[in-house]
């Protein structure tokens, strides 16, 4: 469990997951309804703009801090949490799956293989285990500037934190627009779950249904019409028309 090795604030579990369910569900289904897009191309996009307003919302009224970031053109929010002293961000499960498997063939680091390699280099993903073969840790051409980049990413942060312990991962897996499951982990720098370190954080998702009713804007749209709203010319009706008509497997038999 999480807070065996951190103290972590039901609240905050609570705020933080509500605002993930609120940004994949309400928030991006109302967008939209009102916007009435023929395409939802910015669909996944938008959702983390969303998560990003729920959690400077949501955490305004707990011991959390939370900070600016960019990664090139992509704009974040990095969450510290005072009670624990932990740096919070956030991911799709499928994301960070495909950073682990890609790890040894990225060149440079992405931001949460800096975050642990600065925060959480003392832990292991099991301490229990011993590998005899260990394989070497990976290298990337920029990793001499770890502390570097790490300070350039969290410089929105108040100066007066001083100590970040570890940093946490919260994972999270959406069917539609419904959330269904959210953890917490921390990960080594390899990008290995710490398994003491995992939380359930599923228990805080609202059973209750959306707001946000789904409308059809145009209802004789071809889209929204049982044929796609094709229709056959006049020469391929009487076509049909006179075509003969197949023989049922009981006028067969009975012919």
């Amino acid at each position: 469990m999480l807070s065996d090795m951190v103290r972590f604030p039901e609240n905050v579990a609570r705020a933080i997951t509500n605002a993930i369910e609120t940004a994949v569900g309400d928030d991006i289904l109302e967008d939209i309804r009102k916007s009435n897009l023929s395409t939802h191309n910015s669909t996944p996009s938008r959702i983390w703009d969303y998560l990003n307003t729920n959690l400077r919302k949501n955490l305004s009224v707990t011991d959390c801090t939370v900070a600016d970031a960019h990664r090139g053109p992509w704009e974040m929010h990095i969450v510290y949490d005072g009670v624990s002293q932990t740096i919070i961000t956030f991911m799709r499960e499928k994301r960070f799956s495909q950073l682990q498997k890609k790890q040894h063939r990225r060149d440079k680091m992405h931001y949460v293989d800096m975050l642990a390699k600065q925060f959480n280099s003392d832990l292991k993903a099991d301490p229990q285990q011993i590998c005899m073969f260990e394989q070497p840790e990976h290298t990337f051409s920029d990793q001499n500037r770890l502390a570097e980049l790490v300070q350039m990413l969290l410089s929105d942060l108040d100066s007066d934190i001083s100590v970040v312990r570890h940093h946490i991962l919260v994972l999270f897996d959406t069917v539609g627009f419904d959330l269904v499951h959210v953890r917490a982990v921390m990960v080594t720098p390899a990008l290995e779950i710490v398994k003491e370190s995992e939380q359930n954080w599923s228990k805080y998702i609202s059973s209750s249904e959306s707001v946000v009713v789904e409308k059809v804007s145009n209802p004789n749209a071809p889209k929204n019409q049982p044929n796609r709203g094709l229709t056959l010319k006049p020469k391929a009706v009487a076509r049909k028309k006179n075509m003969p008509r197949r023989k049922t497997s009981l006028e067969e038999r009975e012919s």
